[in-house]
């Protein structure tokens, strides 16, 4: 019986062993008062989401609003200044989409009597409208503002079989 004691022992001993060679603790003080109970921490307060202005981004030269702009009835001024010529204008823009315009001008008392073309081709870029018509006639007009009021200025040419007539359109919004 000795040696089936033996490795009983042997491992009492070790345990014994490996309980001393752990850190000393201290005594526990003698309790008094029975433990207090933990109590949760409250929830923390829902965080509103981070709400932003939107970036402001810069308005483009040409805009939407611009080109819906000259759209209307326009009355005005054509002069040819060499040859003493002049008379009311009327332009009137009927609709833009993109750039493409589409309307009609009236030259009133032109030594042709009084003419009405519509636009055969017509651009607006944002600041500048470009006329072309079917009887030889063009002019870019540019955007601007006078008193208050949109208008638009620029050099008329006229083409016919007489020669070349050069002059300038002057137009406000009606």
């Amino acid at each position: 019986m000795k040696h089936a004691l033996r490795p009983y022992a042997l491992l009492t001993g070790l345990l014994l062993l490996a309980g001393c060679a752990s850190a000393p603790v201290a005594p526990s003080a003698p309790v008094s008062q029975p433990a207090e109970v933990a109590t949760p921490a409250p929830a923390p307060a829902p965080v509103a989401p981070l709400v932003t202005a939107p970036v402001a981004t810069p308005t483009p030269a040409v805009s939407a609003p611009a080109s819906a702009g000259i759209i209307g009835s326009w009355e005005g001024k054509w002069t040819i200044e060499s040859m003493g010529y002049e008379g009311k204008t009327v332009v009137v823009i009927e609709q833009v989409n993109g750039n493409a315009v589409s309307g009609r001008a009236t030259m009133f008392d032109t030594p042709y009597g009084d003419l009405t073309e519509d636009f055969a081709p017509a651009t607006f870029d944002g600041s500048k409208l470009n006329v072309k018509h079917a009887n030889n006639a063009s002019y870019v007009l540019t955007l601007s503002e006078k008193d208050g009021k949109p208008r638009l200025v620029g050099p008329l040419v006229y083409i016919t079989d007489a020669g070349t007539y050069n002059g300038t359109i002057r137009v406000s919004k009606k």
